[in-house]
């Protein structure tokens, strides 16, 4: 089973206490067939920060004995060799849980407080998580609209029903009860809002057509807010529904305003913790892969919305560790030897959109695309665009050759080797390196497409484009 890992540590604090207290759960056991010494429990103290708390015991001879802190319901990871299992712990359970290591899924079974809930969450996992005909991909995706939906439908229906028949017979917490619908109910939601997308990612429709007017309809249906944070279907829903949002919009995640539209349509849409649980979230992937500015913008409104301290901490931190290079902060300046002696610096081309290239003559691959160069160089010629070209190669005389007996256009400067100073300013590992800027000196983006792409010149003009409009 894949392991819950970081949707948890995104989100989950946002609903919990700030500190462990005196709560705890007893896990004792038997394993047949041992797959490794020790086992593990872990869980996640502070969700939103990306370090797990490990509680490890050794084996005696093949038995064990955990006391795992937790204060608040919480959903954990049983680890043992390299088999993990979910596991649901409230404050005070006390469990005894036997298996082999073989078939740690298939055998484990659970005894004392907590028993029904895991039993039973062991259960929905071998029937609905690790069984492919439940699963979307690979193949369920392919299906069209309405199949889909009704594949999904006939889910649903048996999931709600194994509840209800399992409860029945062993009766479970209202607590656990909540998380069940809520695995039930937005890992529906989450395949149903996501399967557009993930149609067009698989290649399932090459003539994508948009869903009808009434496949959102279920969306109507669903108190967003009502969700559980211990809940990793929810947490993906928000993600998704967010995403969905934006996209409705006509945006897509390369446009520099997507995050921001994300944000602020979740923060129109959704309510008190969920919004919080659904900010954070597009806050962090802006941060990972947004402009700067909008960034920075998003972090000071969340900062007044109620938001836990430890995680606007978090976020803060997150955000200045990541502003180097990130998109929307200024490109590292320069002054370099022009291939006519002057000094050209990166200012100079302030009020133009700028793609920069790195390269070196002694590089196969920077020959083979420079004709590329060129031909995007001449394509764009009288547009509002600055082709930088530096040169890192250790023989100027090799550099200049290049250039002139090739007649190279635009802007060429050079830069002794890789191991400049520069070179690690702008986190260089290999050249050819392509940069757009915008006509500030900003980061457009660090992977601009390469010369060879035919979509190379209609990101930047889509950039232009996008400058002149914000400017109206």
């Amino acid at each position: 089973m894949k392991r819950i890992q970081s949707l948890l540590l995104l989100v989950a604090l946002l609903l919990v206490n700030d500190t462990f207290g005196q709560g705890k759960t007893i896990i004792t056991g038997k394993i047949t067939n041992p797959l490794s010494d020790d086992i593990t429990v872990i869980t996640y103290p502070n969700p939103l920060i990306p370090q797990e708390k490990e509680t490890t015991v050794e084996l005696t001879g093949t038995t064990f004995k955990l006391e795992v802190p937790v204060t608040e319901t919480t959903l954990a990871e049983l680890v043992h060799g390299n088999e993990v299992v979910p596991v649901y712990l409230e404050p005070g359970y006390s469990l005894t849980l036997s298996f082999n290591g073989d078939k740690f899924l298939k055998t484990i079974k659970f005894e004392g407080k907590g028993t029904n809930e895991n039993n039973y969450l062991a259960q929905y996992t071998r029937r609905f998580d690790e069984v492919e005909d439940y699963q979307v991909l690979p193949d369920n995706i392919k299906l069209n609209e309405k199949e889909f939906t009704e594949f999904l439908d006939y889910r649903k229906k048996d999931q709600l029903k194994n509840l209800e028949k399992y409860t029945g017979k062993n009766p479970v917490s209202d607590k656990f009860k909540a998380f069940a619908l809520s695995e039930i109910d937005y890992s529906y939601a989450n395949d149903k809002v996501s399967y557009p997308t993930l149609r067009q990612r698989v290649g399932a429709s090459k003539n994508y057509v948009a869903p009808s007017t009434g496949f959102y309809s279920f969306l109507n249906e669903l108190d967003l807010n009502k969700g559980l944070a211990i809940s990793p279907a929810y947490v993906v829903f928000l993600r998704n529904y967010a995403a969905h949002l934006a996209k409705a919009t006509g945006l897509t995640e390369t446009d520099r305003l997507y995050y921001k539209k994300s944000y602020s349509l979740a923060t129109e849409k959704l309510q008190g913790k969920a919004r919080l649980l659904a900010q954070a979230h597009i806050l962090k992937q802006s941060i990972e892969k947004g402009h700067i500015g909008y960034s920075e913008e998003m972090m000071n409104n969340y900062k007044t919305g109620g938001a836990n301290p430890e995680v606007i901490t978090y976020l803060e931190n997150y955000l200045a560790a990541n502003s180097k290079n990130a998109l929307g902060s200024l490109a590292p300046d320069f002054k370099l030897k022009s291939i006519d002696g002057s000094e050209v610096a990166l200012s100079d081309f302030r009020g133009k959109v700028v793609y920069l290239n790195f390269w070196q003559a002694g590089c196969g691959l920077c020959m083979i695309e420079l004709p590329h160069v060129q031909a995007l160089t001449k394509q764009l010629q009288g547009k509002n665009v600055g082709f930088v070209n530096i040169s890192l190669d250790e023989d100027e005389e090799k550099w200049r050759k290049t250039v002139t007996t090739k007649q190279l256009q635009g802007t060429h400067l050079y830069l002794k080797g890789l191991d400049a100073e520069l070179v690690k300013r702008y986190d260089l590992k290999d050249v050819p390196a392509y940069f757009l800027l915008d006509e500030e000196g900003r980061f457009l983006t660090t992977k601009a497409r390469r010369p060879n792409d035919r979509e190379a010149a209609n990101d930047i003009l889509r950039y232009l484009n996008q400058g002149q409009a914000s400017t109206k």
